[in-house]
């Protein structure tokens, strides 16, 4: 049975689970939106003379440290991969990781939800800009990342409480694969935002400055 067949079977076979994580990241996303609209006056305006200024500086040529941008995002993704891997060696990491999953998600919407609320209809294009490809891919990355922890950690509880063995081998060979793949594709997505991202912002800047 080649790769792909099996990655089918797997996927069909987990789909509720992963229609789950897909479910929370899609709460978190709208709670995030929600939550950049209800904050107080003073807040709104602090947090739009930050962003305001951020592009304004852009806009004038201010100097990008690419290296020290990439450094950051770099370390932000893996430091999202880490933490849901180590919160999947106990029992408890099945609330952690869904919590990690929700959060991340959350993040993100409230900050397109900020942007949108600064520049209306312009504010939608940059969430878009924002979120594809790379945004987008990190949330695949850590929905996969959980589904495998949280697996684990189910598995680790059965064999504490109910007494059922599992191939720990098995399992632990098949998750290091999914964690090499991640980390491959997180620093790809990191040069992304940090080079081609970064590019795209400037030009952004130009229609809404």
């Amino acid at each position: 049975m080649n790769k792909k067949k099996i990655f089918k079977e797997e996927f069909k076979k987990n789909k509720y689970k992963y229609m789950f994580l897909i479910t929370i990241v899609i709460i978190g996303f709208i709670t995030g939106i929600i939550c950049s609209n209800i904050l107080s006056y003073n807040d709104q305006k602090e947090i739009t003379e930050i962003v305001k200024t951020y592009f304004i500086n852009l806009k004038n040529g201010e100097e990008i440290n690419y290296f020290n941008n990439f450094l950051n995002n770099t370390l932000v993704n893996y430091f999202y991969m880490i933490l849901l891997f180590i919160f999947s060696l106990s029992i408890i990491g099945i609330i952690l990781n869904i919590f990690i999953l929700y959060f991340k998600s959350f993040i993100l919407g409230f900050s397109i939800g900020i942007i949108i609320n600064i520049y209306s209809f312009k504010g939608i294009i940059f969430g878009i800009l924002y979120l594809f490809p790379h945004q987008i891919i990190n949330l695949i990355i850590y929905i996969l990342l959980s589904f495998y922890g949280i697996l684990l950690s189910i598995r680790l509880f059965k064999s504490l409480f109910m007494h059922k063995n599992f191939n720990s081998k098995e399992f632990m060979k098949k998750y290091f694969k999914v964690l090499a793949f991640s980390f491959i594709v997180l620093l790809i997505s990191s040069l992304y935002e940090t080079f081609f991202y970064d590019f795209i912002m400037k030009v952004f800047t130009f229609l809404i400055i």
